[in-house]
């Protein structure tokens, strides 16, 4: 049991799913400090421009995070911003909590209307289900996911216990553009707004957005980090210990949703090392780990490690054949413009592994970048083939 002080949270059955949780709580009593980051799609779901008014009006302070999952509330126009606030009125009712207190996300099928009416109904069920575990909610926000994703961390700071856990759910539309489809990050240290947005941000470029499934971003990606203020003082001495720690977490998180891909039988890690700058290696990360063909090739166990170097070649960069290195595993395929002798029955095998390495390094300069990715495979398309 996942214990974090100053939270409580809850998961039920209100109905908007047949049988399964669909409706979540995170609870802060004495209000919580609050922010986040939300997608960057255009049609992003009337969810993430309410959650950014209230942050904003509030001063970042919150009680209350709803979740419900089985439908996303996305191009619902103004009947979704309406059904929203009606949701949030009724929470806030519900818990004698003044305007702005609360928001809500959500998660699931696009362009159906919320059930509303079935969420309000169950919001006294919700409440009077809260307790210190965070297993029934973790539960309650899962749509295609297949397990629970759950992360904890304790560390010692100025010689008392800091508390971080973080709770995701996510499997496909996996290339978040700031975050993942849904991430909940709750620490007992007492830390300011501007400080926490910091190291949200800091923890969400090398975990969140260094991971795709299938390049496509959700309309309703969001990640909230939240601090309780019942503990330790987070100040400049301390800080950098309190955000590698929210790393961390957020690194784990990120890696259980690759592990959890929709239909993946691969996790795969991929270092692009020495290239001239961030953004060049993370744009080649991304180049071959959303390339079909490496993708298809992983899943059929194929050392094909042409169709990485094809990938990481197609997009402006500065990348120079002549000095490029390639490794699988242990393994060096190509080495400063040509390729090098290969034992295939031994990359045959390596290749039946359920974790595989590809290292790609540019020797231009010194960034690196590791990212998170799955293979494709038959799953993959019969689950979004039948999903509706």
């Amino acid at each position: 049991m996942k214990e974090i002080k100053g939270f409580k949270f809850a998961g039920i059955h209100c109905g908007i799913k047949k049988e399964k949780k669909d409706l979540g709580l995170i609870y802060c009593e004495t209000g919580a400090t609050c922010v986040g980051v939300f997608t960057k799609n255009k049609f992003a779901s009337p969810t993430i421009p309410s959650s950014k008014q209230i942050l904003s009006q509030n001063n970042n302070v919150l009680n209350c995070v709803i979740v419900n999952s089985g439908n996303a509330n996305c191009l619902t126009g103004a009947e979704g911003m309406k059904n929203i606030n009606s949701v949030l009125a009724s929470l806030n009712a519900e818990l004698n909590l003044k305007e702005n207190s609360s928001l809500t996300l959500s998660t699931g099928i696009i362009g159906k209307p919320l059930q509303v009416d079935t969420i309000k109904k169950g919001i006294n069920k919700l409440v009077l289900s809260l307790t210190e575990n965070v297993d029934d909610f973790v539960k309650a926000i899962m749509t295609t996911d297949t397990f629970e994703k759950v992360a904890y961390k304790t560390i010692t700071i100025d010689g008392q216990a800091v508390n971080i856990l973080g709770v995701t759910k996510g499997s496909g539309m996996i290339q978040p553009n700031m975050a993942t489809m849904l991430a909940f990050i709750m620490t007992d240290a007492n830390v300011d707004a501007k400080t926490l947005q910091e190291t949200l941000n800091y923890s969400v470029d090398s975990s969140f957005n260094a991971i795709t499934v299938d390049s496509d971003s959700s309309t309703n990606d969001t990640c909230l980090l939240l601090s309780s203020n019942t503990g330790v003082k987070i100040n400049n001495n301390n800080v950098k210990a309190f955000k590698a720690a929210v790393k961390e977490v957020s690194v784990e998180l990120a890696k259980l949703i690759i592990r959890d891909g929709e239909g993946a039988t691969k996790f795969i890690t991929i270092n692009i090392n020495n290239a001239s700058s961030e953004i060049e290696a993370k744009n080649i990360f991304y180049s071959i780990a959303n390339s079909p063909l490496v993708k298809t090739a992983i899943f059929g166990e194929n050392p094909n490690f042409g169709r990485i170097l094809s990938s990481a070649g197609k997009i402006q960069s500065n990348i120079d054949p002549d000095k490029t290195t390639l490794w699988l595993g242990e393994y060096l395929l190509y080495e400063n413009g040509s390729i090098t002798n290969q034992d295939k029955p031994v990359l045959d095998q390596y290749m039946k592994n359920k974790e595989i390495n590809i290292t790609l390094d540019l020797h231009l300069g010194d960034a690196c970048v590791t990212g998170w990715t799955s293979d494709l495979s038959h799953d993959y398309v019969q689950i979004n083939a039948d999903y509706n």
